[in-house]
This record gives C-alpha cells, sequence and structure tokens, in this order.
C-alpha cells in the first residue's frame, strides 16, 4: 500500500506563536533535506525578525486515510540545515503540542504526540470527516526559538462542506457543555486583547483548574488556514477568579478567524469555539 508523505516549510516566530503557512510540496515531488526548501529567510511584519526554515514530514500508516479508521502520524522535523531535529524543549508541559483542523474549520483537536528517541514523534489519531486537515506542530528545537510547523493530510471520501463561518465573538458563546462571554479590544504593542468569563449557564465558573501549565489555551486560525495564533493567558496564574481569562494574540493580516478557547474544570478540558473579525471594531 502507497504511503503518504507530505513535505512542509516551517516558520520560527520570536514571542507568542505566530505563523503564516506555506503550502504543503506534493509527496511525488517533496525534496529531501539540504535541496531547495534550504532557508531563504523572510521578514515577520511585527517586529522585523528573520523567520528560520525548516521542514515538516509526515507519513501515514496505512497509506490511505479513511473516515473513522484510526491511522498513526509518523512525524519529523528538519532544520534549516537539513538536519533532523532530535532535541525539543518542554513548552507547557509537553514537547509537542500537535493541532488538527479540517479544512473549513468545523473540525478541531489538540493532541500530543508521544516523542521517541530519534526525535521522530507519532500519534494515532482518527478523522471524523471526509476532506483536507491541517496539522499544526507546535515546538521547541533545544536551544533555539519556539516555532510552529504545518503540514496537511488528505482523507479519503465525500468531504461535506463546512458551513460558512460568522461572527459570533464578542457575546456569548457555548461549547462542551460550557458557555463563555468573549470580549475583543485592542491591547498594547498591536497586539489583539481575547477575554473570557467562563459560564455554567449563567453562573461564573470558580473552580477552573490549570490545563498543560496555565489557565487556558486559545487557538486562532484564519478562514482560508494560512495564519495561526496558539496563545496563552496574558497573566501567568493558577487560579482563575469568577472564571476570567484574557490572551494576548498578533495578527498578520485582518479578515475572519475561527478560535477555540480550551479550559479545564473537574479534570475535564473542555473547548470553546467562536468566530471573531480581526481589524474592524468589534462588534
Amino acid at each position: 500500500m502507497t504511503r503518504q508523505f507530505v513535505l512542509v516549510v516551517l516558520f520560527s516566530l520570536v514571542g507568542c506563536t505566530a505563523e503564516r503557512a506555506s503550502p504543503p510540496a506534493d509527496a511525488d515531488h517533496a525534496d529531501p533535506p539540504g535541496g531547495e526548501s534550504r532557508d531563504h529567510g523572510d521578514s515577520d511584519p511585527h517586529g522585523g525578525h528573520v523567520m528560520a526554515k525548516a521542514m515538516l514530514m509526515v507519513r501515514t500508516e496505512p497509506g490511505d486515510v479513511q473516515v473513522g479508521v484510526p491511522v498513526t502520524l509518523q512525524m519529523m522535523i528538519h532544520d534549516d540545515s537539513g538536519a533532523m531535529v532530535e532535541e525539543f524543549e518542554v513548552i507547557h508541559e509537553k514537547k509537542i503540542h500537535l493541532i488538527v483542523v479540517r479544512e473549513g474549520l468545523d473540525e478541531f483537536a489538540h493532541v500530543h504526540p508521544e516523542l521517541h528517541a530519534d526525535g521522530s514523534f507519532a500519534i494515532e489519531h482518527s478523522f471524523p470527516k471526509a476532506g483536507k486537515y491541517r496539522l499544526y506542530v507546535d515546538h521547541k528545537p533545544a536551544g533555539r526559538q519556539q516555532a510552529t510547523a504545518t503540514g496537511t493530510i488528505d482523507v479519503a471520501g465525500d468531504a461535506e462542506l463546512a458551513e460558512k463561518l460568522v461572527p459570533t465573538a464578542p457575546g456569548r458563546v457555548e461549547g462542551d457543555g460550557l458557555a463563555a462571554d468573549v470580549a475583543i479590544e485592542s491591547g498594547a504593542e498591536s497586539a489583539t486583547l481575547i477575554s473570557f468569563q467562563v459560564l455554567d449557564g449563567d453562573q461564573p465558573i470558580e473552580n477552573l483548574e490549570p490545563y498543560l501549565g496555565a489557565m487556558g489555551h486559545l487557538v486562532v486560525i484564519s478562514a482560508d488556514g494560512a495564519e495561526y495564533v496558539h496563545a496563552h493567558p496574558a497573566e501567568e496564574s493558577q487560579s482563575a477568579p469568577d472564571g476570567k481569562v484574557s490572551f494576548e494574540a498578533h495578527f498578520m493580516k485582518p479578515g475572519l478567524y475561527k478560535s477555540w478557547g480550551q479550559f479545564q474544570r473537574g479534570g475535564q478540558v473542555h473547548t470553546i469555539p467562536f468566530v471573531m473579525r480581526v481589524g474592524v471594531s468589534p462588534g
């Protein structure tokens, strides 16, 4: 059975994890490490930093990915010199954070692959719908900047269209049995401040728990999948009085974005999705 390989470009930014994703090369025409994918360097529109480029490789076992059938994702990252990254530092209690979303942004997963001794990593995952999925791999190579690598996986079958993205925040949003009042406003240094008050019914939740070392996680992805932000709370705290948690995010361009806030209560992680428009006055 043919194995599916994906070769993609990685961008490394200083500060919060934010990425302008590049489309992956076709598996049959992927260049090996050290080929045309070597570092060319791009400027970061936020601070003028140069973004290092490297490669993410993904192999699926079995090669043909079917809806609802568990598949093993085997992954590795090569740095800008073409060498495989073998050592990773812990970021928020894990060395690898994998975000999986379907094109159209109607399916979302935040999982943590097992890291092998040689630097490769793997996880078994089931895809709930057919279509193209984007993979965002947050990581920090030992002694280097935190970065995000991206790839895609095609799941066989007739892919139903996702619902059109329509802004739902600021305002009250719901997900996984909880609700949240979401406020969006301009923050310092061109940041966008996204604030949650997490609710059970109409009552603020007093017993949110730390999740992966923070009181919440926020993933934000543009409608076209090209812009990605994984933000953590603006304040380092191990409590959230009245269920209030705020995040600072930086965006490279205006437009519609799908967001997923993740919070833990009673040992269970709750994901609260919403859609926001960046670049216009909230509301």
